[in-house]
């Protein structure tokens, strides 16, 4: 009994020792890499997985070309995202436009260890009615049907990041740090096509008797600017005692990242410290499930 024990510590001595010094000697491979040929690198590493680093504000976005296109969007993926680590505010806004019934959706919350914003600008084919909003699948706006957008969210009053963009999904995700929904607020403002569009979406605000004066609107010809303030979100008991321990959960693993990530402040040394430290743990960072699902479906579709 006592030799097993003093054998197990002995062995777990050995693995800090051996982890200690493989990860000095990643952390001097970083450093001695140039900062062009570091983003390259993690550019590269994460363009498959639909997201891209942006080196001037130091957060990571999406890939216009995403693969998360493919699926669409529906309201039964805003009741699954807690089971995914996801706690967010969330607005979809329905409206009929041009034979279609479109969907504009924001959000801003926790996407486990990144705090992060989203724009996504979804239709169907045809026009369907209200009762089908809520199950139907949306399909992703292809970029000539997508009107300019750009986005800002801020933390506590101070501004986290920026972006803009003509497709169909605009993201904003700052790694390792923690928020909760109500400590977030996006700034807004769509480029509408034309005033038909426009007049639409308005419209649908008023329909859906949102708090205008907490958007903030402002209209300037077919531009439309909002605020996406805190909410008030009225949840079932469980499910906000488990939205409750997953935000513990990220908030843990928020810690957990910058304690494994150190001495590095930077994002694009912290990840890739983590990639070439602990794989596995950057996969997880990138969602690799999803991403699998998604490959394996590619690959059945060419058989």
């Amino acid at each position: 009994m006592y030799i097993t024990i003093t054998i197990l510590l002995i062995l777990a001595i050995l693995c800090m020792i051996i982890f200690h010094f493989r990860k000095k000697k990643i952390i001097k491979k970083i450093c001695c890499m140039s900062c062009q040929s570091k983003c390259c690198l993690l550019n590269e590493i994460a363009n498959p997985f639909g997201y891209c680093y942006n080196q001037s504000q130091d957060i990571f976005s999406n890939t216009p070309d995403a693969w998360q296109k493919e699926y669409g969007y529906g309201n039964i993926y805003d009741q699954m995202a807690p089971f995914f680590g996801m706690v967010f505010d969330c607005k979809p806004v329905f409206f009929n436009y041009a034979d279609k019934t479109w969907r504009i959706e924001f959000w801003k919350g926790q996407y486990g260890i990144n705090t992060g914003a989203e724009i996504g600008v979804y239709h169907t084919d045809t026009i369907i009615p209200r009762s089908e909003w809520d199950t139907t699948i949306f399909a992703a706006a292809t970029k000539e049907e997508s009107p300019e957008m750009s986005m800002e969210l801020f933390y506590k009053g101070n501004p986290v990041a920026k972006m803009c963009g003509d497709w169909w999904w605009l993201t904003i995700f700052s790694v390792g740090q923690f928020s909760n929904p109500d400590d977030l607020s996006l700034e807004i403002t769509i480029h509408f096509p034309d005033f038909e569009m426009r007049n639409a979406f308005i419209d649908a605000l008023y329909a859906d008797r949102y708090n205008m004066d907490s958007l903030r609107l402002c209209i300037c010809y077919t531009d439309v600017s909002l605020t996406f303030p805190p909410i008030c979100r009225k949840e079932h008991f469980f499910r906000k005692i488990f939205c409750c321990y997953v935000q513990w959960k990220n908030k843990l693993f928020c810690r957990l990242y910058r304690f494994v990530t150190r001495p590095f402040e930077c994002t694009c040394d912290r990840v890739l410290l983590l990639y070439f430290y602990l794989p596995f743990a950057f996969r997880r960072l990138l969602t690799i499930k999803r991403f699998r699902k998604h490959r394996r479906k590619k690959k059945r579709s060419c058989l």
